[in-house]
């Protein structure tokens, strides 16, 4: 079969703008499947939905379903699941809301902050292992750039950086 010829598509594949979205996209994988990597050698083989409701949480302790999952882009049945798995293996305790009846307030045991705490240790040396491609004040105008272009952009939601 010949190939088609198509000169706004070969345009578009040219582009700066297709270039863009394409690589952050792959440093995002990237970088995604070094940290995976890098948790699991470690034992440590927590989901990554999984991993950023216990990041949320023991950020902010006594949070709802609801709270968790627009928070961390799912919905709140997907959370539901979520948190499930995690109260099953001991890293979530349910208690009554201090406020509403109907409410769960969720909270991270101990042992989850600890496992937070490991991850988060890993995931940054992995990250920065990955990135030191970069010099220091390249890796800042990355960042810059990179956030400029995030605010430019309609919020797509959580995760957030803060």
């Amino acid at each position: 079969m010949a190939a088609r010829k198509t000169p706004g598509l070969q345009a578009f594949r040219k582009s700066r703008a297709f270039r863009t979205g394409v690589l952050a996209r792959r440093l995002h994988l990237g970088l995604s499947a070094v940290v995976d990597r890098r948790l699991h050698e470690e034992g440590l083989d927590l989901t990554r939905p999984q991993a950023l409701a216990l990041m949320a949480l023991v950020e902010q302790p006594g949070s709802s379903n609801a709270e968790l999952a627009r928070r961390n882009g799912v919905s709140p049945q997907t959370m539901h699941q979520i948190l499930l798995r995690l109260e099953r293996d001991g890293l979530v305790e349910r208690r009554p809301h201090p406020r509403l009846k109907r409410v769960q307030a969720l909270e991270a045991t101990p042992h989850a902050v600890e496992l937070v705490t490991r991850g988060s240790a890993v995931a940054q040396a992995a990250i920065e292992r990955a990135l030191r491609v970069l010099g220091a004040a390249e890796q800042e105008q990355l960042i810059a750039l990179l956030e400029r272009c995030a605010a430019a952009l309609p919020s797509a939601g959580p995760p957030v950086l803060e």
